[in-house]
């Protein structure tokens, strides 16, 4: 019998988590190279939400590293994370190339890349967005390839409940929190 809603969530472990901490231990994975300046900023008064906290290291790591990858000679990339007492809203912002608006219908789609032959599976997007459907959340992409049309680069906005539904009201679970 499945207790969660929809397949996404099997496998998956939710427990109580902090939000910031998650985002911050993704970034500290990462080798920034020296010309890219990385902006965090919380509005959050509670930093608490209930999620797969490895998975969501995983999705953090996966998009920095494609933002990385977008701006090899310099930039920004800016994680803005707020929210309220029911929704955590994450806004990641790179100041790279962008991806071109032919390329935009086909980002989620697993093994598309960008990335030249040899340096990009095409599975990092897609993995990510499945990983967010599977927490109930939403991820959306923006993107400008063209500087005419202003500023080049890329905006993810993730969009995840504080707090899971289990399918049925009257399920008995037992819940127990793991260690790292």
């Amino acid at each position: 019998m499945t207790l969660f809603r929809g397949d996404l969530l099997q496998g998956m472990k939710f427990r109580q988590t902090n939000i910031v901490r998650i985002v911050q231990e993704s970034l500290a994975a990462l080798d920034f190279p020296d010309w890219i300046d990385v902006v965090l900023k919380s509005t959050l008064n509670d930093e608490a939400v209930w999620m797969d906290h490895k998975e969501m290291v995983t999705v953090i790591k996966d998009l920095a590293q494609n933002a990385i990858d977008a701006m090899p000679q310099k930039g920004t990339l800016t994680l803005i994370i707020d929210g309220d007492e029911k929704t955590i809203i994450m806004k990641m912002t790179d100041t790279g190339k962008g991806i071109t608006e032919d390329r935009m219908p086909l980002i989620f789609t697993p093994f598309f890349t960008t990335k030249p032959i040899g340096e990009g599976t095409g599975l990092g997007l897609p993995q990510a967005y499945a990983t967010i459907k599977g927490h109930n959340g939403h991820m959306t992409v923006e993107s400008n390839a063209d500087p005419a049309k202003g500023p080049t680069g890329t905006t993810i906005t993730i969009t995840i409940p504080r707090k899971q539904k289990f399918q049925a009201e009257d399920a008995k679970i037992i819940l127990h929190e793991e260690e790292d």
